[in-house]
């Protein structure tokens, strides 16, 4: 029988991967009509905070399924997620405050930015 945990920690894996799915749809329409290659795409915080934040969702979700399923998960697993999750965490902080004070269009790489203008 599903449990109301069950649900909400299903519904979070499943919005990180919408999240993700999202985040690359709207990132391939933008590319297009920027001219950009994904390379230098890779470089912007426009995509790097929402894929951080999709991806923290679903390392959220499963380390919180390992410890209130029915079966808990081995310890070091859930600890494995947790990391990822707080790893993503911080990443998303550090980009969204570079798109911030530079702008979600300036490369944080500077060999992306290289690339852009040899390449356009």
């Amino acid at each position: 029988m599903l449990s109301v945990q069950d649900v909400v920690t299903d519904a979070l894996w499943i919005v990180g991967l919408a999240g993700l799915l999202a985040t690359f749809s709207y990132m391939n329409w933008y590319r297009r009509r920027q001219g950009w290659r994904w390379r230098y795409l890779f470089s912007l915080p426009r995509l790097l905070v929402p894929f951080c934040v999709s991806l923290e969702l679903f390392c959220i979700s499963l380390a919180v399924k390992g410890v209130v399923a029915y079966q808990p998960a081995p310890w070091w697993e859930t600890i494995a997620w947790s990391i990822l999750a707080v790893i993503f965490a911080l990443q998303t902080v550090i980009y969204g405050w570079v798109g911030i004070r530079q702008g979600w269009d300036t490369p944080i790489d500077e060999r992306a930015d290289h690339e852009r203008s040899r390449h356009n």
